[in-house]
């Protein structure tokens, strides 16, 4: 109530109190990560990542399946991809089936895969028992 500034509402606040977590282009992977906040993934994973929001950094190397809310892709990712929205940027690489909502693919993206429109009803980022889906 005394630290809210006026024009912020609980879904803004919400936002910013998500936890960041960033991993360097330097860690190799085996194995799967699950985060309830946002993930920075620059490294090397052999399984997959699932989380509030991904972002794959321009180092990111990902064999596996990306299952977030928002996901935008940078680097390379070969595997399967589910999400409400999808920013592919210039200079990815990417060879996946996606589930998506909303898509954007940047002119200089490498894309090759299938693509599926998947509505905001149909996503679900957790089982009913708060485990990540597969």
């Amino acid at each position: 109530m005394f630290n809210s500034k006026p024009n912020e509402t609980p879904q803004t606040t919400a936002a910013v109190d998500r936890k960041r977590s960033v991993i360097a282009d330097d860690i190799v992977i085996e194995g799967n990560i699950v985060s309830q906040g946002i993930l920075e993934f620059g490294g090397q994973i052999t399984g997959d990542l699932t989380a509030d929001a991904v972002v794959l950094t321009s180092t990111a190397r990902v064999h596996g399946r990306v299952r977030a809310r928002t996901v935008t892709i940078e680097g390379e990712l070969q595997g399967a991809t589910t999400a409400l929205n999808v920013s592919i940027k210039n200079g990815a690489r990417v060879k996946a089936n996606f589930a998506y909502e909303t898509l954007e693919v940047a002119s200089g993206a490498q894309v090759d895969g299938e693509y599926k429109r998947l509505s905001a009803e149909q996503f679900k980022l957790y089982s009913s028992s708060n485990r990540p889906l597969k």
